[in-house]
């Protein structure tokens, strides 16, 4: 064991593909790794784990070498897992696979894999076969601030498809992992998993956060040049021109606006403040919402403008609410409200409280994520 360490540690050293095998859960079995080395080392370094042979129809039509060797080129450290095509292999299942693999790469604690290497935690993507990775496009400025996107999508697909724009709940790093983790997040995979390309935007306001959404409306304009840069890109990222938004935590707000808005065509939007008249008596952030905009009662109009519901009308996109029984009450509460505003406008919405205590996290239950997703397939291909 200890000599083929060593062996290992040349090979790395030298700059050479080596492999290994990795424990998937997914399907309680070894998986075979590749390990291709960037063409420019740097530190810390840029990672992309790219899943092969899994068990899910096909989308991307290019070959894996040519995908493989531009995400090298482009400076990436490239792990390409072979599932070998296993019968668990599936979207579902590989749901608690994209959690380890970002874990074990990019844990703060427990790394397990690559432990010797300088992954870069913010910067670690997960791509399904045939899927490409651009990354850094820049959409919007705030002053000195470059807000920019990561794109995830087929190379090519036998048709154009729809893209999910997931804006970060993570001020400083938009694929920040500590995040990611936190929040049990795999959106962006699971979109690539039930057939969408897949976006993450920078959240519209700089850190640090407080848990206020300002500037007010430049951040609402900052998220629709976001759509407008993904739009205005379809014919080269091999898009349909259909956007859906996701947002979690301080993301969901903004997916919210932006579906109220009809920016995009649909959205998932999770527990958080959506009317900001009608906030819970004990809400916890009402004396910093007072020392930024002033009394409610004085100002109405300053608090109305970050509330989702102030921007709905008959024009408004559908939206899949999904919450926890467990969320935070203020959070639940502001769910609820924006539930109930939609059922005012008469607008598409679904509104599932998952009885499962998971309290501030994204469902990684496979049947709710497939609701999602075919919420999304049904509204977007209208």
């Amino acid at each position: 064991m200890r000599i083929a360490a060593i062996i290992l540690l040349l090979a790395v050293a030298a700059g050479a593909e080596t492999t290994l095998n990795w424990h998937s859960d997914a399907i309680d079995g070894e998986v075979n790794v590749r390990v291709i080395p960037p063409a420019r080392p740097t530190s810390p370094q840029p990672t992309v784990v790219y899943l092969t042979n899994l068990s899910i129809e096909p989308i991307g039509g290019q070959d894996d070498g040519p995908i493989i060797e531009e995400l090298a080129t482009a400076a990436n450290l490239v792990l390409v897992l072979d599932y070998a095509h296993h019968e668990k292999a599936t979207a579902g299942n590989l749901v608690g696979d994209v959690l380890k693999l970002r874990r074990d790469l990019a844990g703060t604690k427990d790394r397990a894999l690559l432990a010797d290497r300088d992954i870069d935690p913010n910067r670690l993507f997960i791509l399904r076969q045939g899927f490409r990775l651009k990354r850094d496009i820049e959409f919007a400025r705030d002053g000195q601030r470059v807000l920019a996107m990561d794109v995830m999508c087929p190379s090519p697909p036998a048709r154009p498809v729809g893209v999910l724009l997931e804006i970060s709940c993570d001020n400083v790093h938009r694929m920040g992992s500590s995040s990611l983790l936190y929040c049990h997040d795999t959106l962006l995979e699971s979109a690539q998993f039930h057939g969408f390309a897949a976006a993450m935007v920078d959240h519209p306001v700089p850190p640090p956060y407080k848990g206020i959404d300002d500037p007010m409306p430049e951040s609402i304009e900052r998220m629709r040049a976001a759509v407008a840069t993904l739009r205005a890109m379809k014919g080269e990222l091999n898009l349909d021109g259909k956007v859906g938004a996701m947002g979690f935590s301080r993301g969901g707000p903004f997916a919210a606006v932006l579906a109220a808005t009809g920016a995009v065509d649909a959205a998932l939007v999770h527990g958080n403040r959506y009317d900001y008249l009608n906030l819970l008596a004990d809400d916890p952030m009402l004396a910093r919402f007072e020392k930024a905009w002033g009394a409610r009662d004085a100002n109405p109009g300053r608090w109305a403008e970050h509330g989702a519901v102030n921007y709905l009308s008959a024009r408004s996109s559908p939206m899949f609410l999904n919450t926890s029984d467990t969320e935070s009450p203020e959070y639940r509460h502001g769910l609820a409200q924006l539930a109930a505003a939609l059922n005012r406008w008469g607008i598409e919405h679904q509104f599932v409280i998952d009885a499962d205590a998971r309290g501030h996290r994204v469902s990684t239950d496979p049947a709710i994520l497939d609701r999602i997703f075919s919420f999304f397939r049904t509204t977007m291909s209208r």
